[in-house]
């Protein structure tokens, strides 16, 4: 993941985006996530981007997701229409007031594969404590008691 951010900041593509791309759509968007997913098969795009929402290890919600910065990577043949429906089917699941930000660059090393990347800002993750999810002080102050344990801020 951490290598399809540096290339959609570095790399020239056919829509072009930048740091201070990453930078809009990170500022002030709370929790985080970031995915990525390939195929290359006869439904390569959509395939492509549900790997890439739907990792099994991340129990996130992105329906009210602040924003999303999309970067779509495919070999030669690949479509606009391939890019539009990844964007399509990340923006259909968001917030509609979701700030949405999107690139894409031929990689003819890529072949028939097509690789999606998606970071989505604002996501809920129930199993998080996040600051609008803190606990109470008397909440912790009893946790603390029957536990035995101390919270550390």
């Amino acid at each position: 993941a951490l290598k399809g951010i540096t290339e959609l900041v570095t790399k020239p593509g056919l829509v072009n985006r930048d740091f201070a791309d990453v930078k809009a759509v990170m500022k002030d968007g709370g929790l985080s996530m970031i995915g990525m997913g390939e195929s290359d098969t006869e439904n390569r795009a959509m395939e492509a981007v549900e790997r890439a929402l739907n990792n099994p290890l991340l129990d996130v919600t992105i329906d009210n997701a602040k924003g999303a910065l999309i970067n779509v990577v495919g070999g030669a043949d690949m479509t606009i229409k391939e890019c539009q429906q990844i964007v399509e089917a990340v923006s259909s699941r968001l917030s509609p007031d979701a700030r949405i930000l999107w690139g894409a660059r031929i990689e003819r090393e890529m072949g028939d594969t097509v690789r999606a990347l998606v970071i989505i800002t604002g996501v809920q993750a129930p199993h998080l404590f996040t600051p609008e999810k803190r606990i109470k002080k008397e909440k912790k102050e009893e946790i603390e008691k029957v536990l035995g344990i101390d919270f550390v801020e």
